[in-house]
């Protein structure tokens, strides 16, 4: 009492700017009083990104040190002669926000560079900030980015709600929808930046209509078929069961969260749980970056067409063909006590020594015109792969390689099989087109149970205790690489 209000700016600055309340949003269609909210619309939520910043700067907001940040509370005699000192004073050092906001809007250019967001589809924008005074300041660093979204697509209630802290989205979420008129295919962009230790998060939201028949029919209006159509009424009704199936069989395919990864940690034989969940954590963002590579994008938006099929498996063909080639390498740079490993390994290796002729025969069938393999070439991604993939499988005792099979085989047991049914609706080719994505959608499974089989011997034979660290670097490392033959299979012809 006998400071009265004699405090530095940065303890005026949170006493002044920030408001009680308190939010939440309820997931439901129906208000308070029985009402629908949104009639014959409804809100999903397409996905949330959240990433902290803690170990980059120093912190922001703080309580329990002195306006130098020299003296924590702990250091006063007494608990009295901290508060007198101003070190139980709630403080922000301001000079650090704007680096809060920049960090934000890396974070954006991020999202729509790995096609999270595309800011000509945001209809809204909800931007949490606690003064308009860094509305000017976020606005700037769109505008630099080269991704602006229209101030006209803004919405704030902070003027008449004020900064209530973590619960100012959820109040300006709720205000939003019960203010603004939404019509379905508008898409919502909700941005938090965090200033005690530097995060930031952004959450998109997609209206959509509620009417479960108008849903059905656009998807049946909207999927290709390849079926043959007559005018006999008995072909006709066949080809409408064919189109709604092959419908269904999309919209179960199309949704990339449904992804897991190959192996659930929880799942795990006993002592496998933790390098599964090191490379479920691995797998994840591998995934998701494959999903927004330029060959899936085209395949989801319809764009992909038979030329991009035979350029990808002509690329592919060559890269199949060498994975026997490494895997019998690595197997004669295993040492003695790795003999039942070895064993394993070749027994595998052996079981997909012809798989690359499937996968060819298919090239063919698709139209593909070079009649001799031997003058099918690699995409310089798949070149990087080989290349990394040989070169281990040279070095002693290359166990690491069994995080490589990881991402290979789980390309072709989780990514592959979400991809068949988008090539199959997408091109007007035969069945037997398609066999080698067939085969190792139905048979990878089985690998990846031998894969659990081949690590427990890898780490059982480990008398240094380095395999499980080789394995999960290794993991890391094949994704990039075969991320970047994903990238390359849409940008160079064969």
């Amino acid at each position: 009492a006998s400071r009265g209000y004699d405090a530095d700016f940065d303890a005026h600055f949170l006493r002044w700017m920030l408001s009680d309340g308190a939010g939440a949003v309820q997931l439901s269609g129906i208000d308070q009083a029985g009402k629908s909210i949104l009639p014959g619309l409804r809100i999903r939520l397409k996905w949330i990104h959240q990433r902290s910043f803690s170990g980059d700067y120093p912190v922001c907001m703080q309580l329990g040190l002195s306006a130098d940040r020299q003296r924590g509370h702990l250091d006063y005699p007494s608990w009295a002669d901290a508060e007198a000192d101003g070190a139980l004073a709630l403080r922000q050092d301001i000079r650090l926000l704007p680096h809060l906001f920049d960090i934000g809007i890396h974070e954006y250019v991020k999202l729509v560079r790995d096609k999270w967001v595309d800011p000509a589809r945001i209809s809204h924008f909800l931007c949490h900030y606690s003064s308009e005074k860094f509305i000017p300041v976020v606005e700037d660093l769109l505008d630099q980015a080269g991704l602006s979204i229209a101030r006209e697509r803004w919405f704030s209630n902070l003027a008449w709600r004020g900064n209530t802290g973590a619960a100012s989205i959820l109040i300006m979420l709720a205000e939003f929808l019960q203010t603004k008129t939404l019509t379905a295919g508008d898409q919502i962009l909700c941005y938090v930046p965090e200033s005690g230790r530097f995060m930031t998060a952004y959450m998109l939201l997609e209206v959509e209509t509620d009417d479960a028949a108008s849903r059905q029919d656009m998807l049946l209006r909207s999927q290709p078929t390849n079926a043959y159509v007559s005018d006999e009424p008995a072909a006709a009704f066949t080809t409408g069961i064919a189109v709604q199936a092959r419908s269904q069989e999309l919209s179960d395919t199309l949704d990339a969260e449904a992804i897991g990864p190959p192996h659930d940690p929880a799942q795990a034989p006993q002592g496998l749980a933790p390098l599964l969940t090191e490379l479920a954590t691995i797998w994840h963002d591998y995934r998701s970056r494959v999903w927004r590579t330029p060959l899936v994008s085209a395949l989801r938006e319809r764009r992909f067409d038979t030329q991009d099929y035979i350029n990808w498996t002509a690329h592919w063909i060559p890269q199949v063909r060498e994975g026997t080639k490494w895997m019998r390498e690595a197997t004669g740079s295993l040492s003695g006590q790795y003999a039942p490993l070895a064993d394993l390994i070749n027994l595998h290796a052996g079981e997909e020594q012809n798989d690359f002729q499937i996968l060819f025969e298919d090239y063919r069938k698709a139209g593909g015109p070079v009649a001799d393999i031997e003058a099918l070439r690699r995409n310089p991604g798949g070149e990087a792969l080989n290349a990394y993939l040989h070169g281990l499988a040279a070095t002693v005792n290359p166990i690491g390689l069994l995080g490589a099979i990881y991402i290979i085989e789980g390309t072709g047991q989780r990514i592959v099989p979400a991809l068949l049914p988008l090539l199959r609706a997408s091109l007007p080719l035969p069945a037997d087109a398609f066999r080698f994505l067939e085969y190792h959608g139905h048979n990878d499974q089985h690998h990846l149970q031998r894969w659990l089989v081949a690590v427990s011997l890898a780490l059982d034979c480990d008398n240094r205790g380095r395999a499980e660290r080789q394995i999960v670097d290794t993991a890391r490392r094949t994704a990039a690489l075969y991320l970047m033959q994903f990238h390359h299979a849409k940008e160079y012809e064969s």
